[in-house]
């Protein structure tokens, strides 16, 4: 199913590729990470952790068992919780 037009530049089919799979990607994220805005949700001010960390973290989680990072059990807080604890011990 090859729907190519002769009146586009390939640099317009490109972003048009780029923007189905961006757009397949939303698809499979949980609800919550569809309804925040981007920037709030990578401004989390209670997390201790770095933004690629809590990125590499969720990017691991798979959708289905995702919680939400409002959620106790989510792999991030965890984590963040980890580091704040070893940072009140020290």
């Amino acid at each position: 199913m090859n729907t190519h037009t002769a009146d586009i530049t390939p640099a317009e089919r490109l972003a048009q590729i780029i923007s189905a799979g961006v757009a397949r990607f939303e698809a499979t994220l949980p609800p919550l990470m569809r309804e925040r805005p981007r920037a709030e949700a990578e401004q989390c001010p209670n997390l201790r952790i770095s933004a690629d960390r809590q990125r590499e973290i969720c990017l691991n989680c798979p959708p289905p068992d995702c919680a939400g990072v409002a959620n106790a059990q989510c792999p991030i807080r965890i984590e963040a919780r980890g580091k704040w604890k070893d940072r009140k011990s020290s």
